[in-house]
């Protein structure tokens, strides 16, 4: 009898231990995320069999199955999306019908030249470089968002996008353009597309301090109402063929359009892409008679209306460095 019940139970502990081993093997599975497509118009048993020969899923059949009783399988969108190895049928229908296709983070900062842009986007790996910029220049693109510069310096909103993996060039640039209307449509209003973007590009790249922002924009304004020349370091630094962090007095009478050393009234076109803060700068400056202003060293800046009262102080901060 005693024999008997130590068989029975050798016999029940052994499905359970052979369970467990099985178990460990599937733990000791090298999962691996992988990029998965689903075509325009793929039926849902297609995807099931692809889904089985990239090791997403084990079983096409149960696949299919859910995906009937659950009402998805004409609700699978498609679009790349992330997976990984092993997953379980549930999982995958659900993100397959979701439409989260898989996705790249960009942060393009504020102050970024068309070039910058271009570059961080190609580092990320959702553009080609020279195809992006192509697009940025392209005429019919740039007429269809009445966009009066040779190119969309100034237009492409500097924010954090999430992007699909597969995106084109040109939808990129589409995005960005949006982002931007949708921001400064409101500051539109009572000023046109290339006063803002002009002038807000000048005092994203003058000012680090977000409420000196409109005081620096009531400077530039001022000596356009003027008709004094905006003696803006930024625009020359623009004009140049690579970037400097100290300007030379050679460098001042470098002969280009976007020196406002030389030349009055607004350059041509932006030299960055400006911020919500300095477009709300501009769209709203401050109400003052100063002319002048000098870095203090820290970020911040003096303000001065008169040229005398400029010089004093820049020998007094020139005297304290």
């Amino acid at each position: 009898m005693i024999k008997l019940l130590r068989l029975t139970l050798l016999l029940i502990a052994f499905p359970l231990s052979c369970f467990i081993a099985c178990k460990g093997k599937v733990q000791q599975k090298n999962i691996k995320d992988l990029y998965f497509e689903v075509h325009h118009g793929e039926t849902t048993s297609l995807i099931a069999s692809r889904l089985k020969e990239q090791n997403v899923i084990d079983n096409p059949a149960k696949f299919k199955f859910k995906a009937k009783l659950k009402g998805l399988d004409t609700s699978l969108q498609a679009g790349l999306y992330l997976l990984h190895t092993y997953m379980d049928e549930d999982s995958v229908l659900m993100v397959l019908a979701s439409g989260s296709v898989a996705t790249i983070s960009v942060t393009i900062p504020e102050g970024l030249r068309l070039e910058q842009i271009a570059e961080k986007l190609a580092f990320a790996g959702v553009v080609n470089k020279d195809s992006f910029l192509a697009i940025c220049k392209d005429r019919k693109l740039l007429d269809e968002y009445h966009i009066p510069f040779p190119s969309f310096e100034g237009i492409l909103f500097p924010d954090t996008y999430k992007m699909p993996v597969v995106i084109s060039e040109e939808q990129v640039v589409r995005l960005m353009v949006m982002r931007f209307f949708k921001l400064a449509e409101p500051y539109m209003r009572h000023m046109s597309l290339d006063t803002l973007v002009i002038m807000a590009s000048i005092v994203e790249r003058e000012a680090y301090l977000d409420e000196e922002r409109p005081v620096i924009a009531s400077v530039f304004f001022n000596r356009l109402k003027r008709k004094m020349a905006f003696e803006s370091c930024a625009t020359v630094e623009y004009a140049l063929p690579e970037h400097k962090e100290r300007l030379t007095y050679a460098d001042l009478r470098i002969g280009s359009p976007y020196n406002t050393y030389l030349h009055t009234g607004l350059p041509p076109g932006p030299i960055c892409s400006p911020g919500k803060a300095s477009l709300e700068a501009v769209a709203n400056p401050e109400e003052t008679n100063y002319l002048f202003f000098v870095s203090k060293g820290d970020g911040s800046h003096y303000f001065s209306e008169t040229v005398q009262e400029h010089e004093r102080m820049k020998k007094i901060i020139n005297n304290h460095k």
